[in-house]
């Protein structure tokens, strides 16, 4: 079969902290997306001797010639069916033209994402505020970010004790009206970090992670930055959300509402949840682009899944996802996955407890309460919208547990099972050993020998045999 190398790609170099030179490579797709993949640089050399007239082995044998023992033809065969082809890396000349599909895995962390403001929008506004991310601009910020805050907790708030029965059904209105608004704000400053490092495609979406409702911005064109510029992309949307945050407190000490000192709390609340490096929002970002470790949580849980497999003495993983990184970043995945997987426990009990005893249990009466106050006369128009607004919250944190509990037991069942069959085989191995035994076997290597028939039979990989 005789391919062509896909000229029309992008290549940039990606700066990660592996232990060979990367380049991203962007995918033209379908629906005008574009599709990223980390390639190795060696790997590029390969693709690009596919000239449309050699056959795979000619090409194979010679980038053999130039490095030799690097890629086996059987393995590039497989690449090309399985990836390169599909992918439209390297075009089949006999094959009609057509673009890749986004596959919806890339996203499943996002779900029934809805587009709000399209790149024609976003793009000319996040160009608007480019001056934001000079120097000294983000160093005056920062200065004035500690500083008010330090006033704020040891002088403003000590000053003005606020109690839940002031809290109430207006001011919560309030408040999350604010903080919607501080969202987008937030998401328009990582779309203009993003469009002051010179990208251009971006826009503002909606959907729900876990159990929550979220705004998001696609910046991934940011992959092809440096981490350092990634990075200021990452804080960028706490950089504008505080600064919003700022002004709101300015404004308090003009009329005085106590509703702007609670927006201040819950602001903060806010973007100290947003920089949780757990979660896959911006601190987790910040964590990949810092330490240049690229799919940070799945190769967490591949570093995960190694050692669980390597306890049940499983042969289902290669090498660990440690020895493809440089050595400031092996301890950084190390640590992080360890840390994650007790907050993953840590979460997963907050979640049934709010569940079971707060949100299922009261559901009925916030509705309930809603269709009271719509009913009843004089009609508080204020009223009604507290409440349509905490119960449409409800229902959407409900459905995203929902989601999450169904996706975490499909896991958990996909594990059970795993570990179920390795114990049999495993264990199988011995009660055969002990057969042998027991019959008479003088000559170990007789049985040993029919052990290792029986698990070739039984479908289990090879301990060799890993993808390129």
């Amino acid at each position: 079969m005789v391919y062509s190398f896909n000229d029309s790609l992008c290549f940039h170099p990606l700066d990660a902290a592996s232990d060979q030179a990367l380049v991203l490579c962007e995918v033209p797709a379908q629906e005008g997306s574009t599709l990223r993949f980390a390639l190795p640089a060696d790997l590029l050399d390969l693709l690009k001797m596919f000239d449309g007239d050699k056959e795979v082995a000619e090409v194979v044998a010679a980038y053999d010639k130039l490095n030799p023992g690097k890629y086996s033809l059987k393995k590039v065969e497989g690449l090309v069916q399985s990836f390169l082809v599909p992918k439209r890396l390297l075009v089949d000349l006999n094959a009609p033209e057509f673009l890749p599909e986004v596959s919806a895995k890339r996203t499943a962390y996002i779900y029934g994402k809805v587009r709000l403001i399209p790149n024609q929008v976003v793009y000319p506004v996040a160009k608007l505020f480019g001056w934001a991310f000079q120097r000294w601009v983000l160093a005056l910020w920062l200065a004035l970010f500690a500083i008010v805050h330090l006033i704020f907790y040891l002088w403003i708030l000590p000053g003005h004790p606020m109690h839940l029965h002031h809290f109430t059904g207006s001011t919560f209105s309030t408040v999350m009206l604010l903080s919607l608004l501080g969202a987008f704000i937030h998401e328009t400053g990582h779309a203009s970090a993003l469009v002051s490092n010179g990208c251009k495609q971006t826009e503002i979406g909606f959907g729900m992670y876990i159990y929550y409702p979220v705004l998001y911005t696609d910046v991934s064109e940011a992959w092809k930055l440096p981490r350092r510029q990634r990075a200021l992309i990452d804080i960028g949307g706490v950089y504008f959300q505080s600064a919003f945050q700022l002004l709101l407190l300015g404004l308090y000490f003009i009329n005085g509402s106590n509703v702007l000192l609670y927006f201040f709390l819950f602001n903060d609340f806010i973007m100290f949840r947003t920089m949780n490096p757990f979660l896959r929002m911006d601190g987790y970002w910040l964590v990949t682009d810092l330490f240049g470790i690229f799919n940070l949580r799945q190769q967490s849980t591949n570093l995960i899944k190694h050692y669980v497999f390597k306890l049940f003495g499983s042969v289902r993983m290669g090498k660990t996802p440690l020895e493809n990184l440089k050595p400031g970043a092996r301890i950084a995945l190390a640590v992080y996955s360890v840390l994650s997987t007790v907050f993953f426990f840590y979460i997963c009990t907050i979640m049934i407890r709010i569940s079971i005893f707060y949100l299922i249990p009261t559901y009925p009466a916030r509705f309930v309460a809603v269709w009271n106050v719509a009913q009843a006369r004089p009609f508080d128009l204020i009223k009604l919208f507290s409440l349509m607004f905490e119960l449409l919250w409800r229902t959407a944190v409900l459905f995203g547990l929902s989601l999450f509990a169904y996706r975490l037991l499909q896991g958990l069942w996909s594990l059970a099972r795993f570990l179920v069959r390795t114990l049999f085989q495993r264990f199988g191995v011995l009660m055969q050993f002990h057969f042998w035994r027991l019959l008479g076997v003088r000559r170990l290597d007789a049985a040993l020998l029919s052990i290792a028939h029986d698990q070739g039979q039984s479908g289990a990989r090879p301990p060799h045999s890993r993808e390129v």
